[in-house]
C-alpha cells in the first residue's frame, strides 16, 4: 500500500498529524536485533509467544502443540525428538527478537516430535503435445513429515 504512492515523507508527515501523541504510544511494538536480558524477561512473562524456524529449509511460524507437516525428513523416525536450532524470530504480541540469519541459540530451547510419516493424495500430472500422438500420465504421492512441537521456552 505505501509503496503506491511516490513520496513516502508527506506521508510520514501526514501519519504524524493524523495520530494524536497520547494514542501513538498505544500502539507501539518493540523489535530488537540483538537480545538483552531485560528483554528475554519480558517476551517470557507473556502469555503466548511463537517463533519463525526454519524447518528442512522452509521458514515456519510455529507456537507451543502446533502440528507442522513439513517435506519428508528421511534421518528420523517415528517418536524421534527433534531441537529446532534455526531459529529467525522469537516474538510475543509485543516484543520482538529478530535474527541476522538466526536467533542465538542460547536464547530459546524449542523440541519437536515426529508423530508420523505420511503421503498426500495422488497427484496426476498430464502430457501432452497436440496433433502428435504424444500424451503421457505421471502419478505421484507427496512424503511428508508430521511434527508436533512440545516444547517453545525462552531461556531468561
Amino acid at each position: 500500500m505505501l509503496s503506491a504512492f511516490k513520496g513516502l515523507g508527506a506521508l510520514k508527515n501526514f501519519a504524524s498529524r493524523a495520530v494524536a501523541p497520547s494514542t501513538q504510544s498505544l500502539f507501539t511494538r518493540s523489535v530488537q536485533t540483538d537480545a538483552s536480558q531485560g528483554l528475554l524477561t519480558k517476551l517470557r512473562d507473556q502469555l503466548r509467544y511463537y517463533a519463525i524456524a526454519e524447518i528442512a529449509g522452509r521458514p515456519l511460524l510455529i507456537t507451543k502443540n502446533d502440528k507442522v507437516v513439513v517435506h519428508r525428513l528421511k534421518d528420523v523416525n517415528v517418536g524421534d525428538v527433534i531441537k529446532l536450532d534455526r531459529v529467525r524470530e522469537l516474538g510475543s504480541k509485543d516484543y520482538t527478537i529478530k535474527g541476522a540469519p538466526f536467533v542465538n541459540e542460547k536464547y530459546y530451547n524449542i523440541s519437536a516430535t515426529v508423530i508420523e510419516h505420511t503421503k498426500s493424495k495422488l497427484i496426476r500430472i498430464v502430457k501432452k503435445k497436440r496433433r502428435k500422438n504424444y500424451k503421457r500420465t505421471i502419478e505421484h504421492k507427496q512424503t511428508h513429515t508430521v511434527l508436533r512441537i512440545n516444547n517453545l521456552d525462552i531461556n531468561a
